[in-house]
């Protein structure tokens, strides 16, 4: 029989969860699972007993450079042979409807598939929380009616939850960014930019996994994590401009860093990396437009103050006219 799936899964020091993760997966001939262990430590993994799947099609890799989920992901890649690639985080499982979604899409002819998932405590797999991640919500939306492509194509920045062709992945030349976060933005957005065509399933087939310590609740911590996500996102928006407009990516992660962190600690993070033009640069506009909003707010507030920031406006164009 063909190998019809690769599941790629990078693990770092959660043995335990990683097997969790292994024992989710359907046993069947047409799938092959790759583990790319980062480089855990020792006193964390015993390696003379690493987590194992039970199906014939299982291959590990334990890496020692220590370059994250990325580059673990790409190890992965290229040893897939699978028609569909398909991510999963060794935190996170995949529910029992997940073989059926196998049975229907192997022969799907589409780019990629997406499929929704829920959200639970990896302490407590029962219980629901809210979503980690709002990707869900373009699922539904898309789902419910909603014919535009866009945010399935462009937002859907985690790479889970979807089937993507290994064909599209390598005749691209498609591999994730060897950076310690961020590095699923710019695959996800090069996936999203060259599928011909996508389908969406309604079939929750994965269980994303909230637990304290996970990448993504350490977003933007410091200066050098935003950095880092601002390249990627700089790079991000170039590839999206043509036809998505410009500042798609970076727009978004520094709302995210406004919203999570506030405005001061943004103008730490932009002063922290003035030595970086470009970040430094998309930085400043940004809080330039903040204080700008919130000088409109101001003054919408205040009784009279309106029409005379009008006035003095209309005065000042005149002169310059």
């Amino acid at each position: 029989m063909p190998l019809n799936y690769s599941i790629i899964i990078p693990h770092k020091d959660i043995p335990d969860l990683l097997q969790r993760c292994l024992d989710s997966i359907p046993v069947r001939d047409d799938v092959e699972v790759i583990v790319v262990d980062d480089n855990s430590d020792p006193q964390k993994v015993e390696f003379d007993h690493f987590p194992r799947w039970k199906g014939k099609h299982y291959q590990c890799f334990l890496t020692k450079e220590g370059k994250g989920a990325g580059y673990a992901r790409n190890v992965g890649l290229d040893h897939a042979q699978g028609r569909w690639v398909i991510f999963a985080d060794s935190d996170d499982f995949f529910t029992e409807d997940f073989g059926s979604l196998l049975d229907e899409m192997a022969d799907a002819e589409e780019d990629v598939v997406f499929f929704d998932y829920i959200n639970v405590l990896s302490d407590d797999i029962s219980r629901q929380v809210k979503n980690r991640v709002a990707c869900r919500m373009f699922i539904k939306a898309y789902l419910d009616g909603d014919p535009s492509e866009t945010k399935l194509r462009i937002y859907f920045v985690v790479p889970w939850c979807k089937l993507v062709k290994r064909d599209l992945i390598e005749r691209h030349l498609i591999r994730f960014d060897e950076v310690k976060c961020g590095n699923d933005m710019y695959f996800s957005s090069h996936v999203g930019i060259v599928a011909k065509t996508i389908k969406v399933s309604g079939t929750i087939g994965y269980a994303v996994t909230s637990r304290k310590g996970q990448i993504t609740e350490k977003k933007n911590q410091t200066a050098e994590d935003f950095r880092v996500r601002m390249e990627v996102g700089l790079r991000c928006d170039k590839l999206l401009r043509p036809q998505y407009g410009p500042r798609v990516r970076t727009e978004g992660i520094l709302k995210n860093a406004y919203r999570q962190k506030g405005f001061w600690c943004c103008v730490w993070f932009c002063l922290a990396n003035v030595s970086h033009p470009r970040v430094f640069g998309r930085t400043v506009l940004f809080l330039m437009g903040r204080m700008k909003s919130s000088l409109r707010s101001l003054i919408a507030k205040i009784p009279l103050a309106r029409p005379l920031y009008y006035a003095i406006k209309q005065k000042r164009d005149s002169i310059y006219e």
